[in-house]
This record gives structure tokens, C-alpha cells and sequence, in this order.
């Protein structure tokens, strides 16, 4: 039988392995509970947004910073799209987050369902697309620069072309001209 400090020895070590797991993830990550209060999250997220612990761990995700979190995109998440399906990956949300800037973040939910009981969580990874969106965004506009640049060069060669006499030259005479 099992007393009550091998019972919380047994929790704590449980609660120590499932944060050390959430930490080894390298995106931010959150662990919300059925009211969406902040139950864990991981270095990354803190290092990311600049918080600590304390203001974080069991705040409303709404409230987090300031309200930095309450961004309609993610209400929309929360409220609409996940309780119709288990699972989103890569929602994009947009949002200017103090200290960052304007962001686009890839946001992808999980809904945990706990076996012991009706309660869920959700677990929420936040990966920050802005560099990779704007990186994207100069490639496209180089490459249009390309495109328009060949697209020039051939209206050129076609005008020489078509400028080009070849009335009684053989085909030899033609490559010798040029």
C-alpha cells in the first residue's frame, strides 16, 4: 500500500518528467487547461517573449503580458476551430507583440483528453514565420525581377531578329555574320 509521500514523490517525479519534456521541445510552448490558464510552458516561450515564471504560470492566456495574447486570430483558434477538431497545425496568426515587433506566428493545437476524467488541456506551439515569410517574400520579388529581365532580353533578340535581312544569304552566311 502506498503512503501519501511515496504518492507525491511519485507525482513530483511524474510533474518533473513532463516538463522536462515540454523544455526539450524548441519552439515556445504552452499547456493550457480546460479554462485556458497557463498550466506549464517551456524556456523557449519565456526566452522568446520575455517573461518570467511567475507572470506566466497560471495566467489566463488572454492576460498574459499585458493582454499581448488577447489577438482575435487566436480567440478564433481557441474557440472555434479546435473544439471542432483534435488537432491545427500551422494556423497563422499576425500580431504586434511588444518588445518583438509585427510577427506572424505558425500556431499549431493539440487537444489532450485525459483518460481519468472529462478535463482536457490544449497544448499550444508557437513558431515565429517572420524571418522565413519575409525571406520568401525577397526571393519572389527577386526572382519577378528575373523574369522581368529575360522576359527584356528576349523581346530584344527577337527584334534583332526580325530586323535581320537574310534575303540571299545561305544559313552558313548568316552564322558567319554573326
Amino acid at each position: 500500500m502506498m503512503n501519501m509521500e511515496d504518492l507525491y514523490r511519485l507525482l513530483r517525479t511524474g510533474h518533473v518528467q513532463a516538463q522536462g519534456i515540454v523544455d526539450t521541445v524548441a519552439y515556445p510552448l504552452l499547456v493550457l487547461d480546460e479554462s485556458l490558464c497557463v498550466q506549464s510552458a517551456n524556456r523557449s516561450f519565456f526566452e522568446t517573449f520575455k517573461v518570467d515564471r511567475d507572470e506566466t504560470i497560471g495566467q489566463h492566456i488572454y492576460q498574459l503580458g499585458n493582454g499581448q495574447w488577447d489577438i482575435p486570430d487566436l480567440r478564433l483558434l481557441i474557440m472555434d476551430v479546435i473544439p471542432k477538431s483534435t488537432a491545427v497545425i500551422d494556423y497563422e496568426v499576425e500580431h504586434d507583440f511588444p518588445g518583438l515587433g509585427r510577427r506572424t506566428m505558425l500556431l499549431t493545437a493539440r487537444t489532450l483528453f485525459h483518460p481519468s476524467s472529462a478535463s482536457h488541456s490544449l497544448l499550444l506551439s508557437i513558431v515565429d514565420a517572420t524571418d522565413r515569410y519575409r525571406e520568401d517574400a525577397a526571393k519572389d520579388m527577386q526572382f519577378g525581377e528575373l523574369r522581368h529581365r529575360m522576359k527584356n532580353l528576349l523581346a530584344v533578340a527577337q527584334s534583332i531578329a526580325r530586323h535581320t535581312t537574310t534575303e540571299g544569304r545561305s544559313a552558313e552566311d548568316t552564322v558567319m555574320i554573326s
